[in-house]
């Protein structure tokens, strides 16, 4: 089992980068569209609809790449985004629980269900 957790890209920080301004090799399946993020900073694409076409990319993710994600016990995906923004990378972890759960467990701590979420349903 894997626990998923989520930082900020930072001088020190290991973990995954995930972005779309900095991911490398397999990792950029992660990664959210350069329209969608300029949308969403500029604020003509909402959160909702960023998340519905983040989680097309996340349905696209090869296996093997999810399979490189449960080999380590513990994983830290990385984004610019500071604590407590909307971020993709509480997107991916909250996919990957939700459709692996047999490999993937959120190790966030005070976020155990997305807001947006819980509020479709």
């Amino acid at each position: 089992m894997t626990t998923l957790l989520r930082a900020q890209i930072r001088p020190g920080m290991q973990g995954i980068d995930t972005t779309v301004k900095s991911a490398q090799g397999i990792w950029r399946a992660f990664a959210p569209t350069w329209q969608m993020v300029m949308g969403y900073k500029s604020g003509t694409l909402s959160w909702d609809a960023y998340c519905e076409q983040y989680a097309q990319i996340l349905a696209r993710v090869p296996a093997h790449v999810w399979e490189t994600l449960a080999q380590a016990e513990r994983q830290i995906v990385l984004c610019y985004c500071r604590e407590g923004w909307n971020c993709h990378t509480h997107e991916l972890i909250e996919f990957a629980v939700r459709q692996f759960p047999e490999r993937f467990v959120d190790g966030r701590p005070d976020r155990k269900s997305s807001t947006r979420l819980d509020s479709l349903t």
